[in-house]
């Protein structure tokens, strides 16, 4: 960065060196003055200075002077310079011309002569103080700018790289599941007809091991149709429609309920249930997967308790799934809605880890959020909000 200047124009040489020479005594040494007797001498001196690479951080210029008047060569000077700030001398009250520098000139002060040299200090002072908090502030203003451009750049690749990424994922759990399915079913078709055909004829144990092979199947099969239907989540966009979240949880807990015989499940659902805005299919499959949970987990207890709440919120409305199952250790909550991710072993829960995650991200694509909250041995709440749709 060059030097700042500060440039006196007078054309009494008397009048300009003398105010040079206050300046010199009354300020710091940071600035250099350089002084002029005319309009077009004023002139020469800023294109020589920028040429130079130096900055005119400050104009005063006498007001009455031969040929070019001083408000005229501070609106010259206002095309040239426009940050300087331009204090104008007069020795006169001439209203006129001060209000043409302030209109054409962007005028900062007019001091009269003779000046009060605690007046002009002050006033001059005043000026480079702004002249520099401007430069610091538009640097600043530069400096955010670029980090702001590199951000962006920053978020674009990384959102393009996630999208690329996203997609992969997505078209290989769809190609992975399906080329699994051939060489499963295989398998267990194999098992299946040595069952048929010859167990009678077959050692116990292997007996045991065929019908093992066909649980694990099952097991697997139940894995990719998981794992297919989050990979059709991902794609599908809402279609939205009013939709009755009772009734929506009253039919799924019936049709889940059914195959749990004997079991005391007791049912709580605080009537009535907002109705929303959103894609009734995808709803019902997040209303599913976190009600079968809940029968799952509670299985153990000999009274279990499901109990679906709803609250308004600022952000929507808030529906929850509360059980007394077994719980969770919270410390491992942040993994819970990601693929695979199971809190407790195969041997004491079945499951793929892949029904929260698939909830997650349908509510995501409404608009919403989930979130979960557990105690080991008490129970877990499962939350998700849907926004306000008009």
């Amino acid at each position: 960065m060059g030097k700042e200047i500060i440039l006196c124009v007078d054309d009494e040489a008397m009048v300009v060196d003398a105010l040079r020479l206050e300046l010199m005594q009354g300020l710091s040494s940071d600035c250099i003055i350089e002084t002029a007797q005319s309009g077009d001498e004023a002139l020469e001196i800023v294109r020589d200075s920028l040429s130079q690479g130096d900055e005119i951080a400050l104009v005063i210029s006498d007001q009455r002077m031969p040929g070019m008047t001083g408000e005229i060569l501070l609106q010259r000077l206002n095309l040239i310079v426009p940050k300087a700030l331009k204090i104008l001398l007069t020795g006169y009250t001439d209203i006129e011309a001060v209000q043409f520098a302030i209109n054409h000139a962007g005028l900062y002060r007019y001091i009269q002569k003779p000046w009060n040299r605690e007046d002009l200090l002050l006033t001059v002072r005043g000026a480079l103080d702004k002249y520099r908090t401007q430069n610091q502030l538009e640097e600043s203003t530069r400096k955010i700018i670029k980090m702001n451009e590199e951000l962006e750049k920053t978020v674009e690749k990384r959102t393009r790289q996630l999208s690329e990424a996203i997609k992969e994922l997505e078209a290989f759990s769809y190609t992975v599941s399906h080329d699994l399915k051939s060489p499963v079913r295989t398998i267990d078709t194999y098992a299946k007809f040595i069952l048929e055909d010859y167990e009678d004829s077959l050692n116990a144990d292997v007996v045991n091991m065929l019908r093992n092979i066909r649980v694990v199947c099952g097991g697997i099969f139940d894995m990719i149709d998981k794992l297919l239907q989050y990979a059709v989540t991902t794609k599908a966009e809402p279609e939205f429609s009013l939709v009755s979240m009772e009734d929506l949880f009253k039919q799924t807990f019936s049709e889940i309920i059914m195959s749990e015989k004997g079991r005391d499940v007791e049912f709580v659902l605080d009537s009535p249930l907002c109705e929303v805005k959103g894609d009734p299919i995808l709803l019902k499959q997040v209303v599913y997967n976190l009600l079968a949970n809940a029968v799952k987990f509670t299985r153990n207890r000999e009274k279990a308790r499901i109990h679906i709440k709803c609250t308004s919120v600022p952000e929507g409305i808030c529906f929850t799934v509360e059980d007394n199952g077994v719980g969770f250790n919270m410390e491992y909550a942040h993994k819970i809605f990601g693929l695979f991710q199971r809190m407790h072993s195969r041997d004491k829960f079945e499951g793929s880890g892949i029904g929260l995650a698939t909830v997650k991200r349908i509510i995501e694509k409404h608009g919403g959020t989930v979130s979960i909250t557990s105690q080991e041995g008490q129970g877990t709440q499962v939350s998700f909000i849907l926004p306000h749709h008009p």
